[in-house]
């Protein structure tokens, strides 16, 4: 057996392609309301890192800046990029303003680095997306929440958490499955049935309703098979998503979030099968790039379908990352310690 040389050219641009990507990046980046008059400076900056560490974190009650004890000059030392713009969102009543905002990118490595040395668990890129379903009652009556509505507050909590939220197209098909009478009353089974339709690893549900002193809202949600609740309140519709997607993210951090590994690097022997052309292989070296857990790797034969690779491990997590992925699955796990995958599709 030997490696693969006949893929290499191929593989290596289509690599150079995809990891050009935006989604891992997305993480790092970090917006900061600024006020009319602010000049950016090390406090806009530090609120920005702060978003960047909450997302990565999952420490949605506390300010992972000012608990690490993060100065002006620390930001600044992390920052690749910055700058100002504007941006539209709903406000609580759902009108339309636009804010002044500072758009920092941080340095990954660095940012990864920092929360290495102070031994905080990070939430890596590979999280399962979430497919939310909303249930409305307000003077209308009992509905179906418009996505019109709540889907620009969802988008932009979704964007500060690290979270991708679906909403169902509401459409035969996902009414065939669900009912407005399942989401109120948090029948997530029910759900679940539609999630890979969605490409979901999360199912959520939200009832808001509108009382006499203000909104109600009870948030339910399922990962890898625990459920978890939450009860809010507040003035608007909209005021109910942002704690509602902000526990989310703990629970997932909790369930999900990986420590860095010290001492001797950790060493995993990992067998995928299954690839049958350049794009495929491209694909699975793609995701090992991407991979929180997965510090390096190196090729070390191919027979027929299968590829042998050697990866240094950066952190715990390898097998949930890759079940998260959704790329590849795990097939058994040998008793020398070998992972041997497929890929899923």
């Amino acid at each position: 057996m030997k490696p693969l040389r006949s893929l290499t050219q191929l593989t290596l641009l289509v690599v150079f392609l995809v990891l050009t990507t935006t989604s891992a990046r997305a993480l790092y980046v970090g917006e900061a309301v600024l006020a009319p008059d602010e000049a950016v400076g090390g406090a806009s900056l530090l609120r920005a890192l702060d978003e960047v560490l909450i997302r990565l974190t999952g420490r949605v009650d506390e300010s992972p800046v000012a608990m690490l004890g993060l100065t002006p000059a620390d930001a600044r030392a992390l920052t690749q990029s910055q700058q100002r713009v504007r941006v539209e969102r709903l406000d609580s009543g759902g009108a339309r303003v636009e804010e002044l905002r500072l758009r920092a990118e941080f340095y990954p490595p660095a940012v990864d680095e920092l929360l290495a040395r102070q031994q905080l668990p990070r939430l890596g890129q590979q999280r399962p997306a979430i497919l939310l379903w909303v249930a409305l009652d307000d003077e209308q009556g009992p509905r179906l929440a418009d996505a019109s509505m709540l889907e620009p507050e969802i988008a932009e909590q979704g964007r500060r958490f690290g979270l991708d939220v679906v909403l169902p197209l509401g459409d035969a098909m996902d009414m065939a499955l669900v009912q407005l009478a399942d989401i109120r009353g948090g029948f997530i089974d029910i759900a679940e049935a539609g999630a890979d339709r969605y490409g979901a690893g999360v199912v959520a549900m939200a009832d808001l309703r509108k009382g006499e002193d203000g909104w109600d809202g009870r948030w339910l949600w399922r990962i890898d098979g625990r459920d978890l609740g939450l009860q809010v309140q507040g003035d608007s519709a909209l005021n109910l998503i942002e704690p509602g997607l902000r526990a989310m993210l703990a629970s997932l951090a909790e369930r999900y979030a990986t420590l860095s590994l010290s001492g001797d690097p950790s060493r995993r022997r990992v067998q995928v099968a299954g690839i049958v052309d350049a794009v495929q292989y491209a694909e699975v070296l793609r995701l090992f790039d991407q991979l929180g857990p997965v510090a390096s790797y190196r090729v070390l034969a191919a027979s027929g379908r299968e590829i042998s690779f050697e990866v240094e491990l950066a952190s715990d997590g390898l097998e949930d990352a890759i079940a998260l992925s959704r790329v590849l699955v795990i097939e058994h796990r040998a008793a020398d310690g070998t992972l041997h995958l497929r890929l899923g599709r």
